[in-house]
């Protein structure tokens, strides 16, 4: 199929609400609903492949069930608000069933090995679940999918309506599908734990890889995502889990892991462009040299670059024109967005235009950083071009 054969079929597919004869059902919990039926079957298959006792697998149906609605109340309880984190969820409800499967003297693991493959449906379901309800959408891509105003009546971000998103919960869904499929496979023949300790790794590489695709806003630590943190803490999982009991060898060997992703994150962290060019001192700085040039600035423009290297342009003729770029060969558009936003607050986000890797920006709107990105992301997938003229902006060094 071409490109857009696929871009109209997934154009097709967002929707807030699915008809269910005079009633209306949300998408997003219809999906939801059918994954856990779809992993009910899987659970029962695999119980019989695996040699299983029905009797056992269906209490821990009905506490994996149980435990979805209990941790989404006490979650509720504790934020104040209602978020779904699927990776909890899972957490809490493996939690849940090796408890309930330790307290009647039922083998922990080989349950947990069936449990795994219809944990791989059930979130499968959840994924296409946020595909067609807009919910964990990609980046901007040449292929994807497009929501509607009907999808932002229902919490989709406004300022990318129309635009063309990666389907990053389809590409999860399929990799969850994969899994569980090899893991059905290995159950009549791998030992206890074997099914359970791959899809608790396999699930882990794939939400770690997958979590740089996404586009929608997520709570970061030290420079990685919450739920790319939990994903190391579920391969470290894993790891134990096969390697358990623990020698002096295995203990090496994490500790070697474990020096090197503190490495990494501490070298992640040197190099960040955002941490630096966003820090309140920063930004500070950054909003006096736009105020500071638009005093001096005439037709010809005047750059400067700040503390952190991003380099900044200010012409005035008649409304004050003004240039960012990030330092060295940064590419980075929310970031230059947040940054134009901050330096000119009145910025026209109709205005913005992108070139040489510089943004380029005019007063008088009061748009923000949201509106200023969904215009450029919108206008380089409808192929407008950027105004001519724009490189001169930075051939002029402030004095």
């Amino acid at each position: 199929m071409s490109e857009g054969g696929v871009n109209a079929a997934l154009d097709r597919l967002p929707r807030t609400r699915l008809a269910r004869a005079a009633r209306e059902a949300p998408a997003f919990r219809a999906c939801g609903v059918t994954g856990f039926y779809g992993a009910l079957l899987v659970l029962v298959a695999g119980g019989l492949l695996a040699g299983r006792s029905l009797l056992v697998l269906a209490a821990v149906a009905a506490v994996s069930a149980a435990s979805f609605f209990v941790w989404a109340f006490a979650r509720r309880a504790v934020t104040g608000r209602e978020e779904l984190v699927l990776l909890e969820h899972v957490w809490f409800a493996e939690a849940c069933v090796a408890g309930g499967l330790a307290a009647i003297g039922e083998p922990v693991l080989p349950y947990l090995d069936v449990l795994a493959v219809a944990l791989c449906v059930f979130l499968a379901g959840g994924r296409i679940g946020c595909l067609v309800a807009g919910c964990c959408f990609g980046r901007p891509s040449s292929l994807g999918i497009r929501y509607g105003p009907e999808a932002a009546d229902d919490g989709f971000p406004r300022h990318l309506v129309g635009v063309r998103l990666l389907p990053v919960p389809a590409f999860e869904a399929a990799g969850l599908l994969v899994i569980g499929a090899a893991g059905l496979a290995a159950l009549p023949h791998a030992h206890a734990g074997a099914v359970f300790t791959f899809f608790l790794a396999s699930y882990a590489v794939l939400r770690f890889g997958l979590e740089a695709l996404r586009g929608d806003r997520r709570p970061h630590v030290l420079g990685l995502s919450v739920n790319r943190w939990m994903c190391v803490t579920e391969l470290g999982v894993a790891l134990t889990i096969d390697a358990w009991p623990i020698g002096a060898h295995d203990a090496a060997i994490a500790a070697f892991l474990a020096a090197t992703l503190v490495a990494c994150v501490a070298g992640r962290r040197r190099v960040d462009v955002r941490r630096r060019a966003l820090a309140a001192a920063h930004v500070d700085e950054l909003q006096r040299a736009v105020a500071g040039l638009a005093q001096r600035a005439a037709a010809e423009p005047l750059t400067v670059t700040t503390s952190a290297g991003v380099a900044v342009a200010v012409s005035r003729a008649g409304e004050r024109h003004v240039s960012f770029s990030l330092p060295g060969r940064a590419r980075d558009l929310p970031l230059l967005c947040e940054l134009a936003a901050l330096g000119l607050p009145d910025l026209d986000p109709e205005s913005g235009a992108l070139s040489d890797r510089a943004l380029h920006v005019r007063s008088g709107g009061a748009g923000g950083a949201d509106a200023l990105y969904g215009h450029l992301v919108r206008a380089a997938q409808e192929g407008r071009a950027p105004p001519e003229g724009r490189a001169s902006y930075f051939r002029r060094d402030a004095a």
